[in-house]
Order: C-alpha cells, then sequence, then structure tokens
C-alpha cells in the first residue's frame, strides 16, 4: 500500500484502514463515494467543449431568430410599400386614361370645327365660281330690270 494519504476529493484518507474501523470507513467510503460521483458530473474537456458547442448553437439559433424576425419585418414593410406603389400606380394610370380621353375628345371637337370650316370655304368658293360665270351675270341683270321696272 502506498505510503501517502490517497486523496479521494477533500477528505484525505489513509491509506491503511483497519478492520476494527469499518463504521469509520464506511463513511469515509460514503464521502468518497459522493465526491467521486460529483467529479463524474463535473464535465470532461469532451463535455466541455460539447457544452460550449451547444451554447453556441444556441447563441446562432437566437441570433437567427432575431435575423429572421428582422428579415420577415423588413419583407412586411417592403410588402406594404409594394402594394401602395401598385395602388399609386393604378391611380397614375387611371388619370392618364382620363386625360387621353378628354384630349380625344377636345381634338374630335376641333376637327369637327374644321370640317365645317372647311365645307363653308367649299361653299364661298362654289358661289364665287358661279356668280363669276357670265349665265348668272346676265340673270342679274335681268333681275335688276324687273326690280326696277313699273309694275304693270
Amino acid at each position: 500500500m502506498p505510503k501517502y494519504p490517497v486523496d479521494i476529493g477533500t477528505e484525505a484518507v489513509p491509506s491503511t484502514i483497519q478492520a476494527s474501523a469499518t463504521a469509520n470507513a464506511s463513511i469515509i467510503g460514503f464521502t468518497a463515494f459522493i465526491h467521486a460521483t460529483n467529479n463524474l458530473l463535473m464535465p470532461f474537456p469532451s463535455r466541455q467543449i460539447q457544452l460550449r458547442r451547444n451554447r453556441v448553437k444556441q447563441k446562432a439559433q437566437s441570433c437567427m431568430t432575431e435575423t429572421e424576425k428582422r428579415l420577415r419585418a423588413e419583407i412586411a414593410t417592403l410588402k406594404q410599400e409594394l402594394a401602395t406603389l401598385k395602388q399609386e400606380k393604378a391611380e397614375l394610370q387611371n388619370k392618364a386614361v382620363e386625360a387621353l380621353w378628354q384630349s380625344e375628345e377636345v381634338l374630335r371637337h376641333q376637327m369637327q370645327e374644321m370640317q365645317i370650316e372647311i365645307d363653308l370655304n367649299k361653299v364661298a368658293r362654289q358661289v364665287a365660281q358661279i356668280t363669276k360665270t357670265d349665265y348668272f351675270q346676265q340673270l342679274q341683270t335681268e333681275v335688276e330690270g324687273l326690280r326696277n321696272s313699273p309694275s304693270s
């Protein structure tokens, strides 16, 4: 047996336990058992690595959920902006169509006025052609003669 006491936690147990002190040995054995189980519960380096990995995973997941929440909120905001822009676009298109109809109506009205003016010019030319003919001049002279002659 070793010459020095064995360290089993916080208590030092002499390596030579006499048989007469079995009660003492059982208490020391129980204490040693508890300390041994506590040491088993203490993380080993691989256990520490696993715990660190778990903490890193949890932190990454929490960061991902925060990022996901932030991105979802940004997406919702962008969807609202898109809906607003679509509505504004529809309103602008309606205004453009209405303005187009109004301008077409104005152009139709102007075109009718121009056609009337063209027709009046055409009639004036035709009248001028008729009044310049010798036959019309002769008829006009006869009408004036009839108007100036005394009634019989």
